[in-house]
């Protein structure tokens, strides 16, 4: 809500006889301003500073301005479900639902993740260079925050807070900073140029009271921002430092269990000879979820030196199906269409007794004088119509 008072000029002759003696309004007389006029001050606002003006032509942007960087914002998010691994997804959904669990749920979905990880092993590169794509795109986008708005603020956002501080306010003179930033008050001036009061000049006072919610609210989405585009970049820094062997070796160290008998220390780094990158990033991302000695029962496994044998010869080329999944050479290209019901053969036909059975009726002779033999559409397997 506005709240506005005109202030008469001489030539308005109706304004001068409602002055009193002292050049005011007399008390109790309240002059109407058009609602076109309210239009043009909300758009055209301003503030004299240091012999200038300076209009606030962001007033009534800000809404539209929250409602685009809502937009620019969910890109990241988009980009990170086009970028999603769909199995490691399920597998970490799995393992975050039952995480509460200490029964035997526990122990299958390390069952689960082991045998995941042993046959997808030195794979997910991907998927680590995938998720550090899309943290720098949010860093991005941090950034792009931050100055759009501060040149929606005509450059006074990003030093918002550190002027501000310590946010005393001068309620009388509104000289702070805040308010300098978001004056409650200011003028408004409708000239020839909007050719609405008879090319005259009209001034007109104002009082924008939403300004008191923007200063409060640009404070916090300041610190806001500064907190997210901090963590964004520790986030980054921290993935680039996985490229680090020591940082490995720290990253999977878990507690030793008591039944534990090797070093959780010489097992850590076997498993990072055997894994990747990406494959440390997964192993990572499941120790959130699971607990400690479980999390070494996973280790254990990962640990043996000859996994990645192990695993190309179980996924080899020369590896053959066994013998009830062996398919001879000319049926692999059966499709579901052509295959038909599992149904009993017909039993062998001798020919000679068709041809007797068919000697006995001349008329079927007339209408099939061949010999049986030489009638091979007629003796296909399946014609249990024609030997019944």
């Amino acid at each position: 809500m506005c709240g506005y008072l005109r202030r008469p000029r001489a030539q308005d002759a109706l304004s001068v006889d409602l002055l009193s003696p002292a050049g005011y309004l007399p008390h109790g007389v309240v002059l109407v301003v058009r609602l076109d006029y309210i239009n043009i001050c909300l758009s055209y606002p301003f503030v004299e500073e240091d012999g200038s003006r300076r209009y606030l032509l962001f007033y009534r942007w800000i809404s539209w301005s929250f409602a685009f960087l809502a937009a620019v914002y969910y890109i990241p998010r988009k980009v990170s479900k086009s970028f999603d691994n769909a199995r490691c997804k399920k597998l970490l959904e799995d393992l975050a639902a039952n995480a509460h669990r200490y029964d035997q749920a526990e122990r299958e979905l390390v069952e689960r993740a082991a045998r995941y990880i042993i046959f997808n092993i030195k794979t997910h590169n991907g998927l680590y260079w995938k998720f550090l794509t899309v943290n720098i795109i949010a860093l991005l986008v941090d950034l792009f925050a931050m100055q759009f708005l501060d040149f929606l603020l005509q450059g006074r956002f990003i030093q918002y807070g550190i002027k501000s501080y310590p946010f005393s306010r001068d309620p009388h003179t509104f000289t702070d900073y805040i308010s300098k930033t978001f004056p409650p008050f200011a003028s408004c001036e409708i000239a020839k140029q909007n050719q609405l009061v008879n090319k005259r000049t009209e001034m007109f006072g104002c009082h924008l009271t939403i300004m008191e919610l923007y200063e409060k609210l640009f404070l916090g989405l300041w610190v806001w921002l500064i907190m997210l585009t901090f963590v964004t970049c520790c986030y980054i820094i921290f993935l680039f430092l996985m490229w680090l062997p020591c940082v490995r070796v720290y990253l999977l160290r878990v507690a030793k269990p008591v039944h534990a008998s090797d070093k959780v220390r010489g097992v850590v780094h076997a498993v990072t000879q055997n894994c990747k990158i990406g494959d440390i990033y997964l192993l990572y991302r499941l120790k959130g979820h699971l607990s400690h000695a479980r999390f070494y029962e996973l280790m254990v496994r990962l640990s043996d030196p000859n996994l990645c044998n192990k695993q190309i010869q179980q996924s080899g080329p020369g590896v053959m199906p066994e013998s009830k999944d062996k398919v001879p050479p000319n049926k692999q290209a059966d499709t579901l269409r052509q295959r038909r019901p599992n149904m009993p053969q017909d039993p062998p036909v001798n020919p000679e007794y068709l041809h007797q059975l068919l000697a006995g009726n001349p008329e079927m002779m007339g209408r099939h004088p061949q010999h049986p033999d030489q009638r091979t559409p007629l003796l296909k397997t399946n014609t249990s119509i024609l030997i019944e």
